[in-house]
């Protein structure tokens, strides 16, 4: 954290001292670019309405107002006076009075690093340290005016008190108290053993325990330091895997469950819930903060590609783009040709994405794009992943069986029976079934991924398809169907898939291929399959459509909690 931001967090946290929004507000107000205290004077009560209450944004920008008016009437135009006190240069390090109103004494240029006297309304003088961190302590003078710790009756002669700050980087001394485990935990961490999640809780309790002696509100970034040093003391143990694959940081479950521990602790004790719709504290005639276009880059590694490929020019890229439209005319089955000219004309496909051309045009001049051939090219130059879809099965086979031993009967009953079906026609029923119960395990419609139709029906005849990208199953079940189609924008994009998997692997890669936010009713399935098939994990971000009235988190809490409740799973297996 900078010298600005500790500056705009030691003030927030002075004049919000209870508040449990205040990295929320300074992240808003860097977004908003201010830069300084000064800044302050421009921000509006509107600016502040989706993460401050109402009272508290007034509450800050009064004293922003209070401040502004302090340091006016405290640095007037300097003027000549007869009873002026002057002084000539002093020796290095010295204090040299300057005349100032009332005759009380002014700062003067220090070297750094030694204390400076600053003059109060009262006549008292109250020493600042240069570079001192209140980014978190929240600490105030008890004797500023401006302060709600302020007393009326303070006089000139009340000796100057600071409350006790807490240094805001003490998580990188803090030490982890091995020595208090029971001994039942530390013999499985000797023994690169995952913990019960009994023991985990226990752990938990006593580090969040330790913490608080130390520090009473400590933030994300403390736990995100701490639970780093937990998985780099005991990585078999702790660190948030799935087949080998890291999910997010590795550490994201621990700093949760950290978090999550100390918020239950200090319940009662902090503000309400930050998490409220816009339009419940706005007025009619106010003005709503603009909102930022979001560009969705997430998880992709070659968004916007800067050059085309060596020796390529925008009329080669042409006659490429045309030999592409002939082979997919004439059902061309050189399957290696067409990834090689997908490859070489990305840059112009994603040029075309970008700027915004419509579904059923890019359909026509890019065919290929919604081929299984084309799309994975496509797919694997945009985020860096190779899909395997013998790895896809064999994954879903794994959680198949853990969400089967942990769902009740009645949500599993029809899908043990399409998958007997499946088995019998010989279908690879994992696949489907893994997609559906992650759904029923979230909670989550499945009406939003899959649409029902006839089994001869034609795209032409689907109707009432969804914006978002779906599969459409010809028959009563994606366990039993033996043809799909997937659709895009209201768009059959693909009508002649014979195979689920192939289904889902283009239904998927459209959301990052043409730039789509996961919808808020299918965002916690969507991320798991993500992150455990499709091995795209970034530990920051989100694709999930945003909303005004909630933070978005970069990895889902249930998401987080299914994913390592598998890896306990499968390594007690």
């Amino acid at each position: 954290m900078g010298d600005v931001d500790c500056d705009l967090a030691g003030f927030i946290g002075c004049v919000l001292p209870n508040s449990s929004a205040n990295d929320l507000v300074l992240e808003a107000l860097q977004t908003l670019g201010v830069e300084s205290i000064e800044d302050l004077n421009y921000i509006q009560e509107a600016d502040l309405v989706n993460v401050l209450r109402p009272v508290e944004a007034r509450k800050l920008i009064a004293r922003v107002k209070a401040l502004s008016e302090k340091n006016v009437s405290e640095n007037p135009d300097p003027s000549p006076r007869a009873d002026s006190q002057s002084t000539t240069a002093t020796p290095r390090g010295m204090m040299s009075p300057t005349a100032t109103p009332r005759g009380m004494m002014s700062p003067t240029a220090t070297p750094r690093g030694m204390m400076s006297l600053t003059a109060t309304p009262s006549g008292m003088m109250t020493s600042v340290m240069p570079g001192r961190d209140y980014s978190s302590s929240g600490e105030c003078y008890e004797n500023d005016p401006s302060s709600p710790l302020s007393s009326s009756s303070s006089t000139a002669s009340s000796a100057p008190h600071r409350l006790a700050p807490v240094e805001n980087n003490w998580h990188f001394t803090f030490e982890l108290p091995w020595s208090k485990m029971p001994s039942g935990i530390m013999r499985k961490l000797q023994n690169k053993e995952r913990p019960t999640g009994r023991e985990r809780r226990e752990m938990i309790r006593l580090v969040v325990g330790e913490v608080l002696t130390i520090c009473p509100t400590p933030g994300k970034k403390h736990f995100d330091a701490i639970a780093r040093k937990i998985v780099q003391a005991y990585p078999l143990s702790f660190k948030d895997v799935i087949e080998g694959q890291v999910v997010g940081s590795g550490f994201d479950s621990l700093t949760k469950q950290l978090q999550s521990r100390a918020d239950n602790l200090k319940r009662g004790k902090t503000s309400l819930s930050l998490k409220r719709q816009a339009s419940s504290t706005s007025e009619e005639g106010e003005d709503v903060p603009l909102k930022k276009i979001r560009v969705d880059t997430y998880g992709c590694v070659n968004w916007q590609p800067k050059r085309m490929p060596l020796g390529e020019t925008m009329e080669t890229q042409k006659c490429m783009k045309e030999d592409l439209k002939n082979m997919h005319k004439n059902r061309s089955k050189d399957t290696k040709s067409v990834e090689k000219k997908m490859v070489a004309t990305f840059f112009t496909q994603r040029s075309d994405i970008i700027s915004g051309m419509e579904t059923p045009l890019l359909i026509t001049e890019w065919p290929y794009l919604f081929e299984m051939c084309g799309m994975i090219a496509h797919f694997q130059e945009l985020t860096g992943v190779d899909v395997d879809r013998e790895a896809v099965s064999s994954k879903c086979g794994r959680v198949v069986s853990y969400l089967l031993s942990r769902e009740k009967k009645k949500k599993t009953e029809d899908i043990l029976t399409g998958m007997a079906i499946a088995k019998a026609k010989h279908l690879d029923a994992d696949i489907p079934a893994c997609v559906m119960l992650i759904l029923s395990h979230f909670g989550e419609d499945q009406d939003k991924m899959f649409l029902t139709v006839d089994e001869t029906c034609l795209p032409s005849e689907v109707d009432q398809l969804p914006s978002t990208p779906c599969i459409v199953v010809c028959g009563s079940s994606a366990l039993t169907s033996e043809h799909f189609m997937v659709a895009v924008d209201q768009t059959i994009v693909n009508g002649n898939l014979t195979d689920f998997g192939d289904a889902l692997v283009l239904m998927f890669a459209t959301y990052y291929c043409l730039n789509i936010s996961y919808p808020a009713e299918m965002a916690a399935s969507l991320e798991f399959l993500q992150r455990c098939l499709f091995k795209i994990n970034p530990d920051k971000g989100s694709k999930v459509e945003k909303r005004d009235s909630k933070k978005t988190l970069s990895i889902n809490p249930k998401v987080l909690s299914l994913i390592t409740n598998i890896a306990d799973f499968e390594w007690r297996e």
